[in-house]
């Protein structure tokens, strides 16, 4: 299929971050033909961006951007920034601009943005993709590639949300259609959830160094710095997506916390039955991932 991104011409990314950056960078790479314009307000970000030739052009301020040519625009901000930048952007906006994000929750913040930017379409997007690191410095242009795209519109414009849609594909992502709510579900399950043992993982570790006197930081392996790489993450950006899916965190938090004092009790009596029972479970199941 013809690569036609959507047949968007001008699209302004906000928030020049990693996958703002990566975003810019994939359209550049795979043959976008239209401008890309970059808004943050980091300037030394937007230095970079054209440095490096990720953006055309780039911003700090809104009302300095060339709306008359922007028909995309892409949130690429901490979630909870998005109602206002969504309130800042509205009457900039062209009469046919879509307004897309790259958030992981969605939920509420969909619905919210959706009735904000009317009669403009906002098109919930999530790319299940990224590294710990920050900046558009550490862009990658295949970061999206065969990785997959949710998509979580809402409202009846098909055919805006397909324009959306195959920008995502022509980049090389996966896509597929999911309620909001079902989403912020899944995500707290397979991503919030992990992000937060890891957090809380390091920080265990520093409460032991603390209690016992020995820098344990010293000693970690692979498979500790393996399994802790993504609390190298941005506080600001998780910090957000917590309390953003908050109920759906603390769920999955509690259900964590009921699996882990299971193995717990299972130490505690030296079952060793049921200590194999669960981590043969649990290999098995993980082994199934690969």
């Amino acid at each position: 299929m013809e690569k036609d991104f959507g047949g968007f011409k001008g699209i302004l990314v906000i928030g020049l971050g990693l996958i703002g950056g990566s975003l810019a960078l994939a359209l550049k790479e795979e043959g976008f033909k239209g401008k890309i314009y970059g808004l943050d307000l980091n300037p030394e970000r937007v230095k970079t961006g054209l440095k490096i030739k990720v953006i055309d052009e780039g911003y700090t301020n809104f009302k300095d951007v060339p709306w008359q040519n922007i028909d995309l625009v892409v949130i690429s901000t901490p979630v909870k920034t998005f109602e206002s930048i969504a309130k800042s952007i509205k009457d900039f906006l062209r009469e046919d601009t879509i307004v897309s994000d790259v958030g992981s929750v969605k939920g509420g913040i969909v619905l919210k943005l959706y009735d904000i930017l009317k009669p403009h379409l906002f098109v919930g997007v999530h790319p299940i993709a990224g590294t710990e690191k920050e900046g558009i410095e550490n862009a990658k242009s295949g970061l999206f590639k065969n990785a997959r795209l949710i998509l979580t519109p809402v409202g009846d414009s098909e055919e805006k949300v397909k324009k959306v849609e195959k920008l995502w594909k022509d980049i090389g992502s996966r896509t597929e259609i999911m309620d909001p709510h079902v989403h912020d579900f899944v995500f707290a399950s397979v991503s919030h959830l992990p992000h937060a043992v890891a957090f809380a993982l390091v920080d265990s570790l520093i409460e032991l160094s603390k209690q016992s006197g020995i820098d344990l930081f010293k000693y970690p392996g692979g498979g500790f710095k393996d399994f802790t790489r993504i609390a190298a993450s941005s506080p600001v950006v998780w910090k957000d997506i917590f309390l953003e899916n908050k109920s759906n965190v603390l769920k999955t938090v509690e259900v964590f916390q009921q699996s882990l004092n299971k193995l717990k009790e299972a130490i505690e009596k030296e079952d060793e039955e049921r200590i194999l029972e669960i981590l043969s479970e649990s290999r098995e199941k993980r082994l199934s991932l690969d």
